[in-house]
């Protein structure tokens, strides 16, 4: 059997170890060179005093290769603000739920039941991930105050935060005050006192609070809706509870902003985008947008403010169950959202706003639902009755909703981001490596095992390190039975085993998602791998030496000699290696007789 030394250690002190590679040699103790001429051939003996034993140890320690995987760290990144051009569709979300408390009289059971809306941030988590499944881009977060009900509010700052270190890119969320509930049966607010405008501003300075209270990363601020850097902030009536509204100018909510958050938090120092009710004048005079909100009931209701077309979709509405007579508009089973959405034109409207997400008890949700009969409460005496979904669906909603904003959004249909790897740059020939890579859908389309989507090496790279180039999906996990797929802002870990040619060289690598006989798509990852031998580790351990190599590295035996006079006696350790989190362990008695080491193959 031909043997080649893959690598070789040798020491010369009680209690101390040294350790090479065939990929370096080190003189002197300190001078580190590259490669020896004659791989074969290259022995380093250490024969000076204590002192250069040391300082080889110190130099050393740092150049040990890990096998072991390491975690990815917290996957927070970075979110671009939205422009004045951008097509984005928007929903409103109600906080005000508990298991036993808060809205309970809807006409449309959740799927999970209602009792499991907790308004804890793991029901939140939920209840985003369906969101992201529908392709909304913005929630419009109802603000009022209620100290019984901020908790729940923070619960879904604090489940979208969960979220992103994870990797997901959820929603950006804006302030939707409500200043009927806020100022109910209490003195109307006068705007033209510094009073009265601490008091308004003050909410939403409350609800930025909140948001900052559990996100802390470097990226927070991203997640804030945004329009050219500048905070999206949204208010419904205004005339009921507010006096003097035109003496309330855009410097004062500014300044307010500014003094708040302007050190910290530097986008609000570029202004703010006002969005106001569109149907109810009068309302905010330096309003930049207007939405029709919670203003008409109606399956669509476009909008023209300042340039910017604006569209209201909503799925249905019923709140007979709490009012009488009450409003009916009837869901057919899905078609009427659904021919809603075909009223939405993309060339002439800039905004889509949902009403409702979850407005329980008006009926207008668009959650995931069952497909039981209604809820009617024994007040509702309508006779009106109503079907969720003709095909059975509880997604009914969701999927229409992410169907129509795939068509009008600026998202393209397929994207990858790549959010973190550990290929490695070195592999020992034959060597089987565990790896991870983490990829966060970026496009309107969902990733599935059944639609051929993939994790791929390029076809044209030299050898194959992943079985076939390719590592499969599978849509029997990632909650994919749920939500039908790696939905857009999903991140999904890639787990696999790489093996490295039997043949040394230096391999260039490139990895990319796919869709199988459709398309190569998203950001790539290229990776140089260097195909040499595993390297051999020796650290001191009392009077034992333990040496260790990749279990990964298969086909090697460790090899000792006395000496390294030629010709050099080599002789297989009589010590059988323990595995050890990855590695061959070997450990040694010091016996005071100089030694070296090496692996052979």
């Amino acid at each position: 059997m031909l043997t080649r030394p893959a690598s070789l250690a040798g020491f010369s002190y009680a209690g101390y170890t040294l350790e090479s590679t065939t990929n370096l040699c080190f003189t002197d103790g300190l001078e580190r060179r590259q490669r020896a001429e004659q791989r074969d051939q290259s022995v380093n003996t250490y024969t000076s005093n204590l002192f250069r034993v040391l300082a080889l140890i110190g130099l050393l320690v740092g150049t040990q290769t890990l096998v072991e995987a390491q975690p990815p760290p917290p996957l927070f990144t970075p979110a671009s603000s939205f422009s004045a051009t951008n097509h984005y569709v928007a929903v409103s979300v109600f906080i005000w739920f508990t298991a036993t408390g808060g809205q309970l009289s809807g006409p449309w059971r959740p799927l999970e039941g209602r009792s499991n809306w907790t308004g804890l941030p793991d029901w939140w988590q939920g209840q985003i991930k369906q969101m992201m499944m529908a392709n909304i881009d913005v929630l419009y977060v109802h603000l009022y105050n209620d100290p019984n009900t901020d908790q729940i509010r923070v619960n879904l700052f604090d489940a979208l935060n969960q979220l992103r270190a994870q990797g997901y890119d959820p929603p950006k969320v804006a302030p939707f005050l409500d200043p009927m509930i806020t100022w109910y049966q209490r003195p109307l607010v006068d705007l033209a006192t510094t009073v009265g405008k601490d008091a308004f501003v003050g909410q939403y300075i409350r609800f930025y609070n909140e948001f900052y209270s559990v996100n802390h990363d470097a990226y927070a601020d991203d997640y804030l809706a945004r329009q050219a850097n500048k905070p999206i902030l949204d208010t419904w009536h205004v005339k009921f509870n507010c006096t003097n509204l035109t003496s309330l100018t855009r410097a004062d909510v500014s300044n307010r902003l500014v003094a708040a958050f302007g050190t910290t938090h530097p986008c609000f120092t570029n202004g703010f985008v006002q969005v106001t009710t569109a149907l109810n004048p009068p309302t905010l005079i330096f309003a930049d947008e207007q939405v029709p909100q919670f203003e008409i009931t109606a399956y669509n209701y476009p909008v023209t403010f300042n340039s910017i077309n604006s569209i209201q979709l909503k799925g249905g509405y019923w709140d007979q169950n709490i009012r009488s007579p009450g409003s009916f508009l009837a869901r057919a089973g899905g078609v009427n959202y659904s021919n809603a959405w075909s009223q939405v034109h993309r060339a002439i409207t800039r905004r889509v706003y949902l009403e409702s997400w979850n407005e329980y008890d008006e009926g207008s949700g668009l959650y995931a639902g069952t497909n039981l009969p209604p809820d009617i409460a024994p007040a509702n005496t309508s006779g009106n009755t109503d079907q969720w979904s003709a095909t059975g669906d509880p997604f009914e909603y969701i999927k229409t909703t992410a169907r129509g904003a795939g068509s009008f959004n600026d998202t393209p249909l397929q994207s990858a981001k790549i959010l973190w790897y550990n290929l490695p740059t070195n592999l020992a020939p034959g060597e089987t490596r565990a790896v991870t890579v983490i990829v966060r859908n970026t496009g309107n389309a969902s990733w599935t095992a059944g639609a051929n989507y993939k994790l791929g090496q390029a076809d044209a790279d030299a050898a194959p390190f992943a079985t076939a180039k390719r590592v499969l999906l599978d849509d029997t996990q990632d909650e994919i039975p749920i939500y039908g797929g790696i939905f857009r802002g999903r991140p999904k870990t890639f787990t696999f085993t790489i093996q490295a040619p039997t043949t040394s060289g230096v391999y260039p690598t490139h990895w990319q998602m796919l869709q199988e006989n459709v398309a190569w798509f998203g950001e790539a990852i290229s990776v140089i791998i260097n195909v040499s031998a595993p390297q051999l580790t020796i650290v001191p351990s009392g009077t034992n030496i333990i040496l260790s190599w990749p279990t990964n590295a298969s086909g090697f035996t460790l090899e000792f000699a006395t000496n390294l006079v030629a010709p050099t006696v080599w002789n297989t350790n009589s010590t059988a290696p323990v595995v050890i989190s990855g590695q061959n362990v070997v450990t040694n008695p010091f016996t005071g007789t100089q030694l070296f080491f090496r692996l052979s193959q």
